[in-house]
């Protein structure tokens, strides 16, 4: 009897954490009875080496000759889609994002295949957040998917329980599975610096201002630390120009996109995401694997990745007052610090490929018992 077959889809060129995630997920379900299959462009240098791990694991990957831009990209994913489908009989077709989940669920549907859709956000509220970040056209495409995305799926499943929770509001029920992690990649660290270390877009959704206000009133004491913040973004000469009107750019460091985070990680003392809209958080819970304790915002799913006391603590969205308090807290207490480390390591197998491709496979087989 022949394993099930599943096809993923990504752009090589731009890898999200979405993307990232669905290709962790691959890592794990190889060593299941899962066959993955992998539609991509091109990849990026700074992706070739997830790729080349996807391979050694044996998973098929198709790539594209050619790069593509918007619309020629959505035209051949489409088309390939349905040629890839074929090609290897794919049982379902599994997406993660939005337009996605339209031009591929399309193509899974053309050819009476199960179509499994994880919603990693909503473009909705993302969008009401940031209005002046996408353009009329991209609004509109963004809520069109949404709609039919979820209407083709035969099972829809939540990046977080917040997330599946969150798509009862549109009339549908949702399975809550948790983003897988690289555990391998990030536990292989050892954090032992004296940063403090924020990675997300320079973008409204992230809240960075409150980490920088929340900075200054922690260098009021501890003048020897540091503010690490990477991600770039459209926000990036407002949050320099804020961190500059406090008198601590001389502490703070600004840093765009960078592949190699686990080398950023590997100098902190602790983490912190201070998003007002977070429907997981992957990022934190590599922190906690690299042995970071953390601290969130407590909002969506980085409610479910914190364990308040043990491997970090959650505090109010753009309350600094609590924020600068439970940072010193941390930097001042060595002892906390290291036990948090433990715990931090440990709480984050949760987030493993191997573990997350467990829960998926219920969904599989659940999905494929029905006519």
């Amino acid at each position: 009897m022949r394993k099930t077959r599943v096809l993923f889809t990504a752009s090589g060129s731009h890898i999200g954490g979405a993307t990232m995630a669905m290709l962790h997920l691959m890592l794990g379900l190889t060593s299941h009875s899962i066959e993955p299959v992998l539609l991509s462009t091109i990849p990026r240098r700074e992706y070739l080496r997830l790729y080349q791990r996807l391979k050694e694991k044996k998973v098929e990957i198709s790539l594209s000759k050619f790069y593509f831009k918007s619309l020629s990209y959505w035209v051949w994913l489409f088309f390939s889609s349905l040629k890839v489908i074929k090609k290897y009989n794919i049982d379902i077709v599994h997406c993660h994002g939005t337009k996605e989940a339209l031009v591929v669920g399309l193509a899974a549907k053309l050819l009476k295949r199960k179509l499994v859709y994880t919603v990693e956000g909503d473009p909705n509220l993302e969008i009401s957040i940031s209005p002046h970040s996408y353009g009329l056209l991209d609004k509109l495409l963004l809520k069109f998917s949404w709609n039919i995305g979820l209407k083709l799926a035969d099972k829809i499943v939540g990046c977080s329980n917040w997330m599946a929770d969150h798509l009862k509001k549109y009339g549908f029920r949702a399975a809550g599975i948790p983003n897988p992690i690289d555990y391998e990649r990030f536990s292989s660290i050892t954090a032992q610096g004296l940063n403090i270390v924020c990675i997300a877009r320079f973008e409204k959704a992230k809240n960075i201002e409150t980490l920088i206000i929340a900075a200054s009133e922690i260098l009021k004491k501890k003048t020897d630390v540091k503010l690490v913040i990477v991600g770039g973004g459209s926000q990036e000469k407002e949050l320099v120009a804020l961190a500059g009107k406090l008198s601590i750019l001389d502490n703070v460091e600004f840093q765009g996109f960078r592949p190699d985070v686990e080398k950023i990680l590997e100098d902190g003392a602790v983490f912190v995401l201070p998003s007002i809209y977070e429907p997981f958080g992957m990022v934190a819970a590599e922190a906690l694997a690299s042995g970071l304790p953390i601290i969130v915002s407590r909002v969506g799913g980085l409610r479910e990745i914190v364990r308040e006391g043990l491997n970090g603590f959650s505090f109010n969205p753009r309350d600094w007052h609590e924020l600068s308090r439970k940072i010193l807290l941390l930097l001042e207490d060595k002892k906390l610090r290291e036990e948090m480390k433990n715990k931090a390591r440990e709480s984050a197998k949760e987030f493993s490929p191997e573990n997350i491709a467990l829960k998926y496979l219920r969904v599989y087989r659940d999905v494929l018992c029905r006519n």
